[in-house]
């Protein structure tokens, strides 16, 4: 009889399956992903993931989850760096770029493909999380007085110049001499501009 595995080393295993998942999602197509091929990619019996998922659909979903997730920590740690409103934003700038390029695969699968079940309470809670990540770094700079928005929209606005950058950088599509950072630099000078306060 197999030994039971403790919480820590559950947790472990997911974390090798949604890997897994992400990276044949990403290189070869939703199809790519089945238990019965990622069991043969973690060397472990046909019938393993299925003690820790039902199906592929519960595998993205929880890809989306976790990756929501941890995007989201890395971004309220920055947003708490010391310095003003425009310097926290640009921390909050510099940890997304960190993680899509730490996590590529999970990255893309989290914003390039819709399939997730998202009626998963787990999932829309991230997404919740998420949004409120996306508005977070403004309200800051509205509190300061540096601009006048709405937090939701120019969080918006900042965030899909920042995925587009980002995307562009992981297709390596940028001008000679460009990364992420320094293309969405440009990009949000621009935005600030028009949500400066009327003096």
């Amino acid at each position: 009889m197999p030994r039971a595995l403790s919480e820590q080393e559950t947790d472990a295993f997911r974390e090798r399956l949604c890997d897994a998942a992400a990276r044949l999602y990403v290189d070869e197509g939703p199809g790519a992903v089945t238990l019965r091929r990622l069991a043969a990619e973690l060397g472990v019996g046909t019938m393993t993931p299925y003690r820790y998922f039902a199906n592929k659909e519960a595998i993205i979903t929880a890809v989306r989850t976790r990756g929501m997730h941890r995007l989201c920590e890395a971004m309220e740690r920055a947003l708490h760096s010391p310095g003003d409103g425009r310097s926290r934003s640009r921390a909050v700038r510099d940890a997304y770029i960190a993680f899509a390029r730490a996590n590529t695969a999970a990255y893309r699968l989290m914003f390039e493909y819709p399939e997730a079940n998202r009626d998963d309470p787990d999932y829309r809670e991230a997404h919740q999380r998420m949004w409120r990540n996306i508005a977070a770094h403004v309200e800051v700079m509205i509190a300061e007085g540096k601009v006048v928005a709405d937090p939701a929209i120019l969080g918006h606005q900042i965030w899909a110049s920042l995925h587009g950058a980002v995307m562009l950088e992981i297709a390596g599509l940028l001008p000679e001499g460009y990364d992420a950072a320094s293309l969405h630099t440009r990009t949000v000078s621009a935005l600030f501009e028009t949500a400066q306060p009327q003096r």
